[in-house]
């Protein structure tokens, strides 16, 4: 009956109430590091590193983690790209779990780690971060070249959720590129006036900024030291650890 009155009178019904704007997603990690995967991954992941340089990294790397490895452990790699550490972390672990989000990035992992059983292979989304983890499931958990690539709220909400997935007296090992190096120092002032500027662009941070972070997420740092490639203190290392409860 309302119908044939509104076509009667000429009377038009309300429009429906607009829809709700989406949620901002933020910025689109998966697709930047599926097209950087595809592009040339090992340069991706370690700039200017193939072959056996690439190689070398990552058993460089493998034998840091192993210094704070405890026997039979159960070890987490957040942003593990195609396995440059898994390879040569693997044997000395009882189980190793990697993480990534670039599904083209596990892909490469899995023909790469083929031989290694106790190697397990996940891609997550843009915001999963450590989600289908319980509390407590991890001896390690460690992050090499990714944390940086992230917005530092986003950076922070995986180490946040490192911590949740260690058991007490577990390490956490990552690694920030140093705000006050000149590479960084210079590569900040050039990025800044660029205004399409990507996802996976580096964050640099400080070290009172580093400790800080940690320690709004719960860890206290064990041991922390300066490295990496050409000057020595481009990297800033750490070690941090999640205390027992009181």
């Amino acid at each position: 009956m309302r119908r044939s009155l509104a076509r009667l009178f000429g009377i038009a019904p309300p429009p429906p109430p607009p829809a709700p704007p989406e949620p901002p997603k933020g910025p689109d990690y998966k697709n930047a590091w599926n097209e950087a995967a595809r592009a040339n991954a090992e340069d991706a992941i370690l700039t200017g590193a193939e072959g056996e340089a690439f190689e070398r990294a990552g058993r460089g790397d493998a034998e840091m983690v192993s210094r704070f490895l405890p026997a039979d452990a159960a070890v987490l790699d957040i942003g593990c790209g195609i396995g440059r550490v898994e390879r040569y972390l693997a044997p000395r672990a009882r189980e190793l779990w990697a993480v990534d989000v670039s599904d083209e990035m596990i892909r490469r992992a899995g023909e790469r780690l083929a031989g290694f059983a106790n190697v397990h292979l996940k891609e997550v989304g843009n915001r999963e971060y450590l989600a289908a983890f319980p509390d407590g499931r991890f001896d390690l958990v460690f992050s090499f070249l990714v944390l940086q690539h992230l917005e530092k709220e986003d950076a922070f909400l995986y180490i946040r959720d490192a911590f949740r997935v260690l058991r007490e007296d577990g390490v956490f090992l990552t690694q920030f590129p140093n705000l006050l190096a000149s590479a960084y120092s210079r590569a900040f002032v050039e990025g800044a006036a660029v205004v399409d500027r990507s996802p996976g662009r580096v964050r640099a941070s400080t070290e009172p900024e580093v400790r800080h972070t940690l320690g709004l997420a719960g860890f206290e740092i064990a041991d922390l030291w300066y490295g990496g490639q050409g000057e020595t203190d481009n990297e800033i290392y750490v070690a941090a650890r999640k205390p027992r409860a009181v």
